[in-house]
């Protein structure tokens, strides 16, 4: 229970709640003062659009006005003086009449709206397209700073966190995301700022009427706070289904293979089925709720239109007002509530985006167990010396993974840390490379404890081969390389040589330029560990850590592992974590671990005569230990 209490606290999928952890709000405000601000000069040129729209906006149905006053109905208002001053300027010019015609006044009319149509159409394009760069580069840096972040994280997190869960917050989370980013912040801003010239102009032609015109505001917001939470959580819902999916996927892609082995292949289709059917239900529920909310609000609206036209119309009958205000009016009412209705229809996917944005966020603030002191050093002319002092380690406090763990490995010498399943082999590797702290005790690399020194000046001197050889998408000479992008090609090739991979890469078509497939499947399982073991010793480590890398080769690939270790390793030292007695037996030294104990410590020969563990498992892997004792 506690070691699944532990694996709980680092899997990411343990930490969705349907519980709010962070409000509208603080999401919003981290947006704009995280993200947006890092690009000021874009956003000072969509504030100047919007501001240009506003004007362009609100001139177009006062020209609509002027034309239906003045020209056509000829009962014209002194607000519109003005303008028709204007147009009859340009209409004297352009006929060369001093009292032009009102066909002509029209068609001057006519060409002003078109002109001003023209500019709202250039400026409403150009500020689309930069919100649209707006959004996607705030987006692009949250996804810089989210993968920048989990590159910081404590190990612990990777070996209980999902990594199809962090897939769908890096992918489709953050996709999402960029909708609350366009449609959201920036296009709701633009829109309230809109809005706001939209109510100053329609006070000023009738005050009763825009009053009317205002009674959808607080009837939508009434509504939409009705909505809010069945919207909210229908799409996080949502999330956390695609986020299972992917997962899902994930992981029968990776198990084909035993899937097929053992003809598992209708039940994984029938789990699949099953998350794919919750993954629909949710989707058609989210669609649902929001649907509901849009029609709701267009319902609102619709109301509003009507009223206004039956009370404007007693007005324009009981001359009061004039039909040029009426038809202004209306369209500004229009343009009035079409951010509303816009924000009607994209409730919904705002509310996806928020809670895609709060997902995202979630994990940003998970903090790393390791960190650095404050005062961390730079590790400076490293001899490679590995000292353990005391160390008493745990997952899961009151269950000690290593008890007083003591020992010292010089620089030149060859330490294998062997053991059974389970004994805390793997453990002291994390620590010596400090992906875990100890609990007490210390670790210290020439004499000082690696808690005082900077993780990257640390690992910059420690290198470790894993016992599942990883390649990344590449070229093998990227992979070879990675470590030391600098490295020249005549040390690659002598380093191949060294380790015995030199000969099966020339063989291929482009040799070390040819590119690695998903998972190294175009190479064989020791290839892919021999390439595993050059990447590792080209940064010329002080100290080498083999965690169990040979357990899994044949004995050839293995000879040729160890030749490679007594020539590129001389002065510098070699950990090897293994449970094999084959791999161990030419070390210099020997750490018998057990239950997390060092049980006894010495050569092959002096381990055989001398401790009974020992001598047992050598019996069990079939050496012989009669001519030693």
């Amino acid at each position: 229970m506690a070691v699944a209490e532990y694996a709980g606290r680092y899997d990411i999928s343990s930490r969705e709640s349907p519980e709010r952890r962070i409000g509208d709000f603080e999401i919003v405000k981290r947006l704009l003062g995280v993200y947006m601000l890092r690009h000021k000069t874009l956003l000072l040129v969509l504030v100047l659009l919007i501001g240009v729209r506003m004007i362009a906006t609100l001139a177009g149905p006062f020209i609509y006005e002027v034309a239906i006053d003045f020209y056509i109905i000829q009962t014209p208002a002194a607000s519109g003086r003005w303008v028709a001053d204007l147009i009859e300027s340009i209409g004297r010019t352009l006929s060369g009449s001093h009292s032009p015609s009102v066909g002509i006044l029209l068609a001057v009319t006519a060409i002003m709206y078109i002109f001003v149509g023209f500019v709202l159409w250039i400026v409403t394009s150009f500020q689309e397209y930069c919100i649209s760069k707006l959004g996607q580069s705030m987006i692009a840096d949250i996804r810089s700073d989210f993968f920048f972040h989990l590159e910081g994280l404590s190990q612990c997190f990777f070996e209980h966190g999902n990594t199809g869960q962090l897939l769908s917050r890096v992918t489709n989370d953050a996709e999402a995301l960029r909708s609350l980013v366009s449609t959201g912040i920036i296009g709701v801003g633009a829109d309230c700022l809109l809005a706001t010239g939209l109510v100053t102009s329609m006070l000023v032609l009738d005050v009763q009427l825009t009053l009317v015109s205002l009674i959808i505001a607080p009837v939508l917001g009434i509504v939409s706070r009705t909505f809010r939470k069945w919207i909210r959580e229908a799409w996080r819902a949502a999330r956390e289904k695609i986020a299972s999916l992917t997962a899902k996927v994930q992981d029968l892609m990776y198990g084909v293979k035993v899937v097929k082995a053992l003809t598992q292949e209708e039940r994984s289709l029938r789990e699949f089925d099953a998350i794919n059917e919750e993954n629909m239900q949710v989707q058609i529920h989210a669609e649902i709720v929001s649907n509901v909310f849009d029609a709701t609000a267009s319902v609102f609206t619709a109301v509003t239109e009507a009223l206004i036209w039956f009370m404007g119309g007693q007005q324009v009958l009981g001359a009061s007002f004039t039909l040029g205000d009426l038809v202004a009016f209306t369209q500004y009412v229009k343009s009035f509530l079409t951010p509303i209705q816009s924000l009607s229809t994209f409730y919904g996917e705002i509310q996806s985006a928020l809670a895609g944005a709060e997902r995202i966020f979630s994990v940003l603030d998970i903090k790393p167990e390791v960190t650095e002191s404050p005062n961390a050093i730079d590790l400076q002319n490293v001899k490679g010396s590995v000292r353990l002092r005391n160390v008493n380690f745990s997952y899961v406090k009151g269950q000690p993974v290593l008890k007083d763990v003591s020992f010292e490995v010089n620089p030149g010498e060859r330490l294998a840390i062997f053991g059974t399943t389970g004994a805390g082999k793997s453990s002291i590797i994390n620590l010596i490379g400090r992906f875990y702290d100890p609990n007490e005790g210390a670790v210290e690399m020439d004499g000082i404890d690696l808690r005082k020194v900077k993780l990257a000046s640390l690992r910059r001197f420690i290198s470790i081969v894993l016992q599942e050889p990883y390649l990344f998408s590449g070229t093998i000479a990227y992979n070879i390389k990675f470590g030391r992008p600098d490295a020249t090609n005549e040390e690659m090739v002598r380093i191949s040589k060294e380790v015995g991979i030199h000969d099966a890469i020339v063989k291929l078509e482009k040799g070390y330029d040819t590119e690695i497939r998903e998972r190294g499947v175009n190479l064989s399982y020791g290839q892919r560990q021999l390439i595993c073991f050059a990447r590792a010793l080209m940064v010329k480590p002080k100290v080498l850590i083999i965690d169990e890398a040979t357990s899994s080769v044949d004995p050839h690939t293995e000879a040729l592992i160890q030749n490679a270790l007594k020539k590129e390793m001389r002065n510098r030292t070699a950990i090897i974590v293994t449970h094999r007695i084959s791999t161990v037996r030419d070390a210099d030294r020997i750490i018998v671990l057990d239950k997390g104990q060092i049980q006894d410590i010495g050569s092959h020969e002096e381990l055989v005569k001398r401790n009974a563990l020992y001598k047992r498992l050598c019996q069990m892997q079939l050496v012989s230990v009669t001519n030693r004792l």
